[in-house]
């Protein structure tokens, strides 16, 4: 399977990204997968001592109940072909700091919902609480080095699930293109 990529508008933001890629750290996965929709709680540490917390999910979109895919291919550190923008996967909460980035891939199109928002004050030893709140629901936990960083740390987990549980759609289209993915360059593989 082709790795996701994503196409940053300078060499520090691309920086920043590869850094957050890194430092994510995938506590528990869901457990059982449901068709079409991936649910995660993702927190990282704010600005004033707290954690951020964020509960949500990401759901295939469809089409008159036909799973819509995306396709955005080439090579982003060469500018062939054009991404597809992040606000167009995320909608809701992108920091700043993500806006303009472009995402390549060919994948089932999932949008990033977030159901639920709060903050938790204690900094760092509220970890092992939420830990323990998720630890027996079938939902992602994922550990983003700082909560601004949420939407990388979904989309590196998406990706490991990509990997893990390949789209038989997606399999069936592989093995008649003769495609073998793979992007290089300037930009950034979410999974090296």
């Amino acid at each position: 399977m082709p790795k996701m990529g994503i196409k940053a508008k300078d060499s520090k933001a691309l920086e920043l990204i590869e850094r957050v890629i890194e430092d994510t750290i995938i506590i528990q996965r869901q457990r059982s997968l449901i068709f079409g929709r991936w649910d995660f709680v993702v927190f990282g540490l704010g600005t004033k001592n707290e954690v951020v917390i964020r509960k949500g999910y990401a759901e295939q979109s469809t089409i008159k109940r036909a799973p819509v895919y995306i396709a955005s291919l080439g090579d982003p550190g060469l500018n062939q072909g054009q991404g597809v923008p992040i606000e167009e996967l995320i909608e809701e909460d992108l920091p700043d700091e993500y806006l303009g980035l472009e995402v390549y891939q060919i994948n089932p199109l999932r949008p990033l919902v977030i159901e639920e928002k709060r903050n938790e004050k204690g900094g760092a030893k509220v970890f092992d609480k939420i830990a323990r709140e998720y630890e027996s629901d079938n939902i992602a936990l994922i550990h983003a080095p700082k909560e601004k960083d949420w939407p990388i740390a979904v989309l590196k987990y998406l990706t490991l699930c990509d990997q893990d549980f390949p789209d038989t759609t997606l399999q069936a289209f592989y093995s008649k293109s003769g495609y073998r993915g793979g992007l290089s360059g300037t930009s950034s593989n979410l999974i090296n």
